[in-house]
Parts: structure tokens; sequence; C-alpha cells
């Protein structure tokens, strides 16, 4: 991943909507930060884990929204069909110059978050387990030139 990416990627804040899963409050979550407070409504639930992901922009690339509304709704139906709830969330770049609708997941694996990552073409997924910071894991193996 290009230095420019990682750095956007960190420049983002992971906004979780309000759901009974996540104690019915917003959460905005940070790479490499704790979340005690997502911690706790998670454990409520008898969660461990969690990913933050999208479809939108498979491999960092812009695309039309009618082309990203497509993709999400292949992500839903993917995780409803695996039997993993979601709640509604959007990846909002720090400058506000962009943003990405965005799903968390909770209970997901790290291998089950980047599996989906990959299935999508996406860069990288937010994933944090209860007590520990949120770490961005890449999906997508280098090029080779």
């Amino acid at each position: 991943m290009s230095d420019s990416l990682h750095a956007a990627f960190k420049a983002t804040a992971y906004v979780v909507r309000p759901h009974a899963l996540v104690g019915n409050r917003k959460h905005v979550l940070r790479v490499d930060a704790l979340h005690p407070a997502l911690d706790a409504a998670l454990t409520a639930h008898g969660f461990t884990a969690w990913a933050f992901i999208t479809a939108w922009n498979p491999r960092a690339h812009a695309r039309p929204p009618r082309t990203n509304a497509r993709l999400q709704q292949r992500l839903i139906a993917l995780l409803e069909a695996w039997g993993h709830p979601s709640v509604s969330a959007v990846g909002v770049a720090d400058d506000r110059r962009w943003f990405e609708e965005s799903l968390f997941v909770p209970g997901l694996s790290r291998d089950e978050a980047r599996r989906i990552g990959r299935l999508f073409d996406q860069e990288a997924v937010l994933w944090g387990s209860v007590g520990g910071a949120a770490e961005l894991v890449m999906c997508l193996e280098p090029s080779r030139s």
C-alpha cells in the first residue's frame, strides 16, 4: 500500500451508526485506537471481535454512486447469507473530501474480515477485538511489476 493511501486510512473516522448491537449510540473508530464503550456494548451481546468493511470503491478507485450502491447491496446480501449481523456505518475522511458507506460487523474474525475484503477488492478493512486497538488489515496482495 502506498504511503499516501495508508495515511488516508489513518486520517479517516470510521463511524458506526446507533444500533442495539452497539449500545444504541454512535461510535467513532480510529486506526490504532482503543474503543472501550464499543467493547462494553459488544461484550453485552457476546461478541469478542468486529470488522468495519465496505464494498465501495474497489482497489481504492472511485466508482459512480450507482456502482457503489450495487456493490454494497452484494456485501449486505453476502453477510446475511452467511448469518452475520451488520450495523450501518460510514467512513469519512478527516478533511471531509470523501466518504464510503460501510458496515460494522460484530463477531467477524480477522481472517473472515480479510477474506470478505478480498472478495470485494478492498485494499484494507478495519478490524478489532474486545480490549484491543483497532487495526488496519491489508486485504490485497501487492501487485508485482
